[in-house]
């Protein structure tokens, strides 16, 4: 009789600790949802968020940036196209925020929109007053704590209707597995 012995080494699914992620470009998995409960619920995020990147600088600093694409949401059987806006033909105050505002909440909850970068795409998306727009492909913010989940504010719109997602309404939540660095 052969008896055969197996032995399994377990390693974590990442080798670092938040605070010493050497320096260098990281993909790292990570989800967006902005949830909105009415009109039956719909989920805007997840299909508008195509990958996310951790940049580490020489100083230990962190940067996330998310990259977006347009997208669409079918909402009672008429489809709308979605993408994020930071000038919407329509600007009203949501919370407290101003409509096409980029910005996330530190770990106290205070919103934070300086140190926000983000670009344009070169393609375009219709709003609801039937204009060609620009939307927003990526976005980048800073990052000095770790969290499973970081929440923002921006400003989802479609060619039919937007809304401002913050904190305190409907919420815009990156949901980001550290394990993937």
């Amino acid at each position: 009789t052969v008896f055969l012995i197996l032995s399994l080494v377990v390693l974590p699914a990442s080798a670092y600790d938040f605070d010493d992620i050497p320096e260098g470009v990281y993909q790292i998995d990570a989800k967006l949802s902005c949830y909105v409960n009415a009109m039956g619920g719909v989920e805007f995020g997840a299909p508008l968020l195509v990958s996310c990147r951790l940049d580490v600088l020489s100083d230990g600093s962190k940067t996330i940036t998310l990259f977006f694409t347009k997208s669409q949401v079918t909402i009672y059987g008429i489809t709308c196209d979605t993408f994020i806006d930071v000038s919407p033909a329509y600007v009203t105050e949501n919370n407290g925020v101003e409509s096409g505002t980029l910005g996330y909440y530190d770990a106290d909850g205070t919103l934070i929109t300086d140190g926000i970068n983000y670009t344009l795409s070169d393609d375009t998306a219709e709003n609801s007053r039937q204009e060609q727009v620009h939307y927003v492909d990526s976005l980048t913010f800073p990052i000095d704590y770790e969290s499973d989940t970081y929440s923002l504010t921006l400003f989802v719109n479609s060619n039919v209707m937007g809304t401002q997602f913050t904190a305190d309404g409907y919420a815009a939540t990156l949901t980001v597995d550290w394990s993937s660095v």
